[in-house]
């Protein structure tokens, strides 16, 4: 359980300030079920007047006088050439006018032209062509878009595009208010552009949008029957200690590929804003457009955007900004707000809650949790995601309360801005919310595969791995991967568990701090560092020596390998790393059959597998 929680007293301490913090726990710990958790503290928090009470932000949604005066003030910016300042005001205009209203297309054509005085070319055209889909802008000006976009079309080497814009911006130029001299000085100055097209030679065609890596791998052994996003080598089997685990039922290679799974539900870091916003996309792209509305999400297109709205969006919406102000973990608040609304969407209310008014973990097989009526366990699927560890028998009350007191704010603002929920229904969805954010805490640091991720994303099926400080599987690919391939770094011999890594190696850092790392997650590592208590890096062995070899008919064999590895690290960029691949799976066998570890030749071999799977798939993304 991550400890990075924002304002966590932020409830507790006005309900201390009330008098009743103290009864609020007594009262807590008589209460058996979950849903009796949720009303308990509803009805406290409005009691107390905790919550708030309108919807109220400091620009307010369709206000014609305000999004006028608003967009005037961008155009005195603009003109006093305070370009950025001019594109906040136009982002505050357009927040409070309706988007499909004259209103709108005004300030996002002045925001487009803002963006093109500031060399920002590709959300010019973003927002030219926008407002001239929406055909909400006035007839007489159009021109001048259509102008625009050509330029920035030249700009960006689409020459043949660029001349069809000329060739619009002429056509409607017949509807602009000038007199026919200044018409004539126009046609002559786009005809002047036209030519200084016509003898630039068309580039390639650029996409503003990085392509995700099309998944080309094959799972080892082909798909599983049961679990189709892992390998049919590997198997689901319960341990006294560790629950659920993937187990190999024969043995797997280094570089085998034991998992492809797809998120079920996912969101941008908030450090990177040019990742597209809807679940189904999340590529990177250099010129996003917002949501019209609120103006904190970000789409690659309008086909993505208008499918985000039908995830959900549409209601997410209006409190968004209210979700991101709440206590917590802002992102983890988002994706669970989110999972929420898109499976709403998908079921619609009264099924929704049939669904999670029927689960119950302790009616369910924990082998058999998460899979479906045919005995399938599929990402996609929402009782699959839902049915993930929650564990909530080692939470504290304090966090229990505090997951129960988001939930009650996240549904008190739906409600606020107009979902409707029957009384009946509110104590399921209330308890379904806890449930989602407990299940986004607890998997916070799975979410994060790596450092270089670019989301948080909820991977199902990659959950059902178990941590290890050694891992003997890995991520592969890049960034900008949404599907996500696990490969095999490490020998895994036939009945041994498939163990990934939450984040806290052995080889960094001792066990007194990787065991506290753990305990925050609320379970005990049992891998072999652990156990063994292996040295960090810096104090593993570095050479051979009667000690560490295991086989010694092979001593001379390893001795001259181990020379070779270490030329090889000398020779080889670590770019290069992934055109050696089966050299390095070759040499980390044989310390694995030979050598005891820790070792740190093994240690180095095993950081580059992990690294070049990472550049391998990357370049098979840009076609390298």
């Amino acid at each position: 359980m991550t400890t990075e929680y924002r304002n966590f007293f932020h409830y507790s301490s006005r309900l201390n300030m009330a008098g009743v913090l103290g009864d609020v726990h007594v009262e807590l710990l008589k209460l058996k079920k979950a849903d009796s958790w949720f009303m308990f503290t509803r009805d406290l928090l409005l009691k107390h007047e905790i919550l708030t009470s309108t919807l109220d932000v400091n620009d307010e949604y369709d206000d014609p006088n305000k999004s006028k005066s608003l967009r005037k003030n961008g155009n005195v910016f603009f003109k006093a050439r305070l370009y950025w300042k001019a594109v906040d005001m136009y982002n505050r205009c357009l927040k409070a006018c309706k988007p499909n209203t004259e209103c709108h297309a005004l300030a996002q054509a002045n925001r487009s032209a803002a963006y093109f005085h500031m060399g920002q070319y590709e959300h010019c055209l973003k927002d030219a062509l926008c407002v001239v889909e929406s055909d909400n802008y006035p007839s007489n000006l159009v021109y001048k878009l259509h102008e625009r976009i050509g330029h920035v079309e030249h700009i960006l080497g689409y020459t043949e595009r660029a001349k069809k814009s000329y060739a619009l911006c002429l056509k409607r130029l017949d509807e602009a208010d000038m007199s026919a001299v200044k018409k004539r000085k126009f046609r002559m100055a786009i005809s002047i552009a036209v030519s200084n097209c016509e003898e630039v030679e068309e580039e390639p065609t650029k996409s503003t949008t990085t392509m995700e890596t099309l998944c080309v791998e094959q799972l080892v052994g082909g798909k599983n029957e049961n679990i189709p996003a892992l390998s049919a080598f590997v198997e689901l089997k319960l341990s006294e200690n560790m629950g659920r685990g993937v187990y190999a039922t024969c043995d797997i290679n280094p570089g085998d590929v034991v998992a492809i799974d797809e998120p079920y539900i996912c969101g941008p870091l908030s450090e990177f804003r040019e990742v597209c916003h809807y679940n189904g996309c999340m590529k990177i792209h250099s010129s996003l457009i917002h949501c019209p509305k609120c103006l904190l999400v970000f789409y690659c297109n309008k086909d993505c955007m208008n499918k985000d709205y039908k995830d959900g969006h549409n209601l997410l919406c209006p409190i968004m900004y209210h979700i991101k102000s709440r206590p917590g973990i802002t992102k983890i608040n988002e994706l669970a707000i989110k999972w929420f609304l898109r499976a709403y969407s998908k079921m619609g209310l009264k099924k929704y809650c049939a669904i999670v008014d029927n689960f119950s973990e302790s009616k369910i097989d924990p082998i058999k949790r998460g899979f479906d009526e045919i005995g399938q366990y599929k990402s996609d699927d929402f009782l699959t995601a839902y049915s993930l560890d929650i564990i909530v028998n080692e939470m504290s009350i304090d966090v229990l309360f505090f997951f129960n007191c988001i939930a009650v704010d996240m549904l008190h603002y739906l409600m606020l801005s107009g979902f409707k929920i029957p009384e009946c229904y509110i104590g399921i969805i209330g308890t379904s919310l806890v449930r989602i954010l407990t299940i986004l805490d607890l998997n916070y640091s799975k979410l994060k595969l790596d450092d270089l991720s670019i989301s948080l994303t909820l991977y199902p099926t990659i959950s059902l791995f178990n941590h290890s400080c050694d891992a003997n599987i890995s991520p592969s690919g890049n960034i900008l991967d949404r599907i996500r391939v696990m490969k095999a770094v490490q020998p895994i011999p036939k009945g041994t568990q498939l163990c990934c890594n939450y984040g806290i190696k052995f080889t960094a850092f001792n066990k007194e701090l990787r065991q506290q790392f753990c305990n925050l997650l609320r379970f005990n590592c049992y891998c072999e560092p652990c156990i063994k208590n292996w040295p960090i890096y810096h104090y593993t062995p570095n050479r051979l020596s009667t000690l560490n070899i295991l086989n010694y008919s092979m001593a001379d064999t390893v001795s001259s390998e181990c020379i070779k590895f270490v030329e090889f690290t000398k020779s080889v960029d670590s770019k290069d790393y992934c055109q050696h691949l089966n050299y390095l799976y070759s040499f980390i066998k044989i310390l694995n059959t030979n050598v005891k570890r820790p070792f740190s030749l093994y240690e180095d071999c095993l950081q580059m597998i992990s690294n070049a799977h990472s550049i391998s798939t990357s370049l098979k993304g840009i076609g390298l």
